[in-house]
């Protein structure tokens, strides 16, 4: 009787008016030109930030700002995907200065962890131009307009990024110190190395690999030679006993870029490229 009662009550406030009806949702809007002159959220919850995630600014979809009250700008959540048809791929990065002088470094990719209340950035690559004293200001026109990039981590200890490496002009500038824009001495010859040495590391020996089963098919042995990616190869690990075509796995050898494997001292498989730090292959019967 007390749900009856309820369902009259309501048809009679909806046949006077009494109840505000939910405004019918646009399914579908075709336009030429769409201007936004705020804000434009694509979020199936209506919300441009993820619940939980605000201070963040994590994006429920895509939330796009205009200058205004604030920076302006772009926030995609997942993936952003780009495709094109018949034409490159293309990426710009485009920053100038409004009283018309020359910006150098228009823009950057960083990577960020949320860290002590704001995102935190943990290497940089930025594309710059080279020094007005390598190039004067009144050399710089639309048919010279040097560059280069350089490349810079935080490192433990220091508040601002380091630069590992400047590339640019033909040449590359590398190694420790670089503090900010400074410490790292822009490269003067094809390669220069700073505060180091090198040192070339020979990709050792791989270990045996693990028999993870095997078939009881009969007595095999099995080694794996890891292959740098210069195509070099190491020798072949010491041999494992199996019962049988088998299943092996083993650890990834510091410096390899595939490995072959070798069955009663011949080669069988090869070069195989895996990823991960633990590498498992089956010797399947054909």
């Amino acid at each position: 009787m007390k749900d009856r009662l309820v369902t009259i009550v309501l048809s009679v406030a909806a046949t006077f008016g009494l109840m505000k009806a939910e405004p019918e949702r646009v399914k579908e809007l075709e336009v030429d030109r769409l201007v936004v002159r705020k804000e434009l959220i694509v979020s199936d919850t209506g919300m441009p930030w993820e619940k939980g995630y605000e201070a963040q600014q994590i994006p429920r979809g895509v939330y796009a700002r205009s200058l205004g009250d604030g920076p302006g700008g772009l926030w995609v959540r997942s993936r952003l995907i780009k495709g094109e048809i018949d034409d490159p791929f293309d990426d710009r990065f485009h920053a100038l200065e409004s009283d018309g002088s020359l910006r150098r470094a228009p823009g950057h990719i960083s990577w960020n962890m949320w860290l002590d209340g704001a995102w935190r950035q943990m290497a940089i690559i930025q594309g710059e131009g080279v020094e007005l004293s390598e190039v004067p200001r009144e050399q710089w026109n639309g048919s010279t307009h040097p560059g280069r990039l350089r490349f810079q981590t935080f490192r433990p200890g220091h508040g601002e990024p380091l630069t590992d490496a400047l590339i640019g002009q033909g040449m590359m500038s590398i190694g420790g110190g670089g503090f900010g824009g400074g410490g790292l001495p822009y490269p003067a010859e094809v390669l220069q190395l700073w505060g180091g040495r090198i040192e070339q590391m020979p990709i050792p020996t791989p270990a045996a690999p693990t028999v993870v089963k095997d078939d009881h098919s009969g007595g095999l042995e099995y080694a794996i030679i890891a292959v740098g990616p210069q195509g070099r190869h190491t020798a072949a690990s010491p041999p494992a006993k199996a019962n049988g075509r088998a299943v092996l796995q083993w650890d990834s050898v510091a410096g390899a870029d595939s490995y072959i494997v070798l069955r009663d001292g011949k080669p069988i498989a090869g070069p195989l490229r895996f990823e991960g730090t633990q590498k498992q292959w089956s010797d399947a019967a054909p």
